[in-house]
């Protein structure tokens, strides 16, 4: 089964680099790509969405989802399956940017993105949510247009940023807002009986 993945893997990306790529592609695949670098752009999409009040629960989950997604994909996963990058294991893959110095599988550039969009897609709703998700697949199709992963790399780091997400919403925010908003009703009972 790995065999088959592994070869299904290899041959998207053939298909990738000797049919899809063109002069112009190449130029916004890459630029693109790179903003994703040490989660940039979804780290000031985040701190943006916390600074508004009407997007700061948003915010403040994506914020505890890409903690929680550095932790278990960044630092966690990626070292312990190891696997090595497509360029480095078949010389024919043609990388597009500066070989990554960390493990391929899963991809961390798309976990974080679908760990901070996924917030914005329950909590803002489809007018904020639906671009952000397109802008996180174009994130992850740039992954494999530049051949720095495999396609399972990014599948599985799809499906783990979205997990992370929902564990930061659904689990750690309420349990982390749940003691504060407490307070705060106690507050406004404490000013009603003065």
């Amino acid at each position: 089964m790995l065999d088959f993945i592994q070869n299904l893997d290899v041959n998207i990306l053939y298909f990738i680099q000797d049919n899809l790529r063109t002069p112009f592609l190449n130029e916004f695949m890459t630029h693109f790509t790179s903003l994703g670098n040490g989660g940039l752009i979804w780290i000031t999409l985040t701190l943006l969405m916390l600074i508004y009040p009407k997007t700061r629960k948003a915010g403040a989950c994506s914020a505890i989802s890409i903690i929680l997604c550095f932790l278990t994909v960044n630092l966690g996963i990626k070292n312990i399956v190891a696997r090595t990058r497509p360029y480095d294991t078949y010389e024919l893959i043609r990388c597009l940017i500066k070989p990554e110095v960390d493990y391929s599988f899963p991809s961390g550039h798309t976990a974080i993105a679908f760990a901070t969009v996924v917030p914005i897609y329950f909590q803002l709703g489809k007018k904020w949510g639906i671009p952000a998700l397109l802008a996180a697949l174009l994130m992850a199709a740039s992954r494999l247009y530049v051949c720095v992963h495999y396609p399972s790399d990014v599948i599985c780091g799809m499906i783990f940023g979205s997990i992370c997400a929902v564990v930061a919403c659904k689990l750690i925010y309420p349990r982390l807002t749940k003691n504060s908003c407490t307070s705060d009703k106690n507050k406004q009972l404490d000013e009603k009986s003065v």
